[in-house]
C-alpha cells in the first residue's frame, strides 16, 4: 500500500507566506511603543520583536503536538492496562519542547508559555488519570526549559474538534539578551561544519503517517515492540535541547545558525534562508521505529528523510574550531554530539551523501 504525502506544504507555505504579506503594513501599529519586527527573522523558527530603546528581544512562537494525542486516546480505547497518566504526561512535555526548541534557535532563552487545550466535549477532561498526566507532564516540561506558564485555555469546541480526543497547542515567548545573541543565519557562511544532537524517537512531526502504519496491524498501538508497545514507543517525549545551547550561548560558542528537525524532517537541515547547499557525509543510525514503520509502511529512504527525524533532532551550524566545545557540552547533557556534514556555496539543496539523495529548496 502506498500513503500519500498527509501534511502538504506546498499548500500550506504559499498560504503562510500570504498572511504574511497581507499582514506586513500592520507592523506600523507597533513602533509607536518602540518595538519593530526584526524582517529577517520572518519564516524562520521563531518571530523577533526587537525593543529598541532596550538591550533585548523578544522570540514568539506557536505550535501543538499535532495528532499524537489521538494515540494515547487510541491506547485507552483499546484497553490498555498500563499508566494512562504516563501517556498524557508525555504529551504535556511534547508541548513545551515544540515551543522550546524552536524558540532557542534564535538564541533566545524560553520564558512563558500559554496553553490551550481544547476538547471536541468537555467530558474529555472528566479522565482524572488524563488530566493529572497532562498537568505533570506540564509541570515537568517547564522545569526542563526553565519557563512557566502564567494561564491558558480550554474551550469545548463540539463539531470542530473529534469529542474524543483534545487539541493540544500553547504559545510562546523567549528573550534574546544581548540582542547580538539573535540568530536567523545572518552568521553562517561555507565552510562550517554541521553538528547533530539525537531525538529521543519520532518526537511530533510525521506522526500522522506512522499512525496511518500502525492502525493496519492487527493489534494496532498495543502491538509488542521493544520492551513495551508500539503506542508507547511513539508517545516518547520530544528531547528537549534547550540547557545544552543555553550553556553553549554563555560559554560564547560560535553558533552561526541552528535548526530544530521538524516538520518536513531533514529539509529542514536547509532552513536558513540563504543559498548554501548543505552536504550530509554521515548520517546515523535511525532508532528502530523508524526502520519498522518504514519496513511496514513500504516507505522508501527519499520519503522518510523528508518527513520523520530519523534519529537527529537538532542541527547546529558551527566553525570547525567549536566542535570540542560543542561535544563537551553536549556530552555534559547526556548528548552525544554527531558531526554529520558541511556547508558550501551553491544552490539551496541538501545532499545525503550515504544514500545518494537530493533535496532542492521547492
Amino acid at each position: 500500500m502506498r500513503y500519500a504525502h498527509f501534511v502538504d506544504y506546498s499548500t500550506l507555505d504559499p498560504f503562510k507566506r500570504r498572511i504574511l504579506e497581507a499582514l506586513e503594513p500592520t507592523w506600523a501599529n507597533i513602533q509607536g511603543l518602540g518595538v519593530r519586527i526584526v524582517p529577517e527573522s520572518l519564516g524562520q523558527p521563531a518571530t523577533l520583536l526587537d525593543f529598541m530603546d532596550s538591550d533585548f528581544m523578544l522570540a514568539f512562537k506557536a505550535d501543538c503536538v499535532g495528532t499524537k494525542a489521538l494515540i494515547a486516546d487510541a491506547m485507552i480505547e483499546a484497553g490498555w492496562q498500563g499508566d494512562v497518566g504516563s501517556l498524557y504526561a508525555g504529551l504535556g512535555v511534547d508541548l513545551i519542547a515544540m515551543n522550546a526548541n524552536d524558540v532557542i534557535c534564535m538564541g533566545a532563552a524560553p520564558l512563558a508559555l500559554t496553553d490551550e487545550v481544547g476538547s471536541g466535549r468537555s467530558e474529555w477532561f472528566a479522565n482524572e488519570a488524563r488530566v493529572a498526566g497532562l498537568i505533570e507532564g506540564l509541570r515537568r516540561g517547564c522545569d526542563e526549559a526553565g519557563i512557566t506558564i502564567p494561564g491558558g485555555e480550554t474551550p469545548t469546541l463540539p463539531d470542530v474538534v473529534n469529542p474524543h480526543t483534545a487539541y493540544i497547542t500553547g504559545s510562546m515567548l523567549g528573550i534574546v539578551r544581548p540582542k547580538e545573541r539573535a540568530n536567523w543565519g545572518q552568521r553562517l557562511q561555507a565552510g562550517d561544519l554541521i553538528f547533530g544532537l539525537p531525538s529521543s524517537g519520532i518526537h511530533s512531526n510525521g506522526v500522522t503517517l506512522a499512525r496511518r502504519i500502525v492502525e493496519r496491524l492487527p493489534e494496532g498501538y498495543v502491538t509488542p515492540f521493544a520492551d513495551w508497545t508500539l503506542g508507547q514507543e511513539l508517545l516518547v517525549p520530544n528531547r528537549m535541547y534547550v540547557k545544552p545551547l543555553l550553556e553553549m550561548f554563555e560559554a560564547s560558542v560560535e553558533l552561526h545558525y541552528l535548526s530544530n528537525i521538524t516538520g518536513s524532517g531533514w529539509r529542514k537541515v536547509m532552513r536558513c534562508r540563504r543559498p548554501f547547499t548543505y552536504v550530509i557525509e554521515s548520517l546515523p543510525e535511525p532508532q528502530p521505529i523508524f526502520r519498522f514503520l518504514q519496513e511496514q509502511g513500504g516507505i522508501s529512504d527519499y520519503e522518510a528523510y523528508q518527513t520523520w527525524n530519523m534519529g537527529v533532532g537538532f542541527c547546529l551550524y558551527a566553525p570547525e574550531w567549536e566542535a570540542e566545545a560543542i561535544r563537551e557540552i553536549g556530552a555534559k547533557h547526556g548528548l552525544t554530539v554527531m558531526r554529520l556534514g558541511h556547508v558550501e556555496d551553491g544552490g539551496k539543496r541538501l545532499v545525503l551523501r550515504p544514500l545518494g539523495i537530493n533535496y532542492t529548496a521547492d
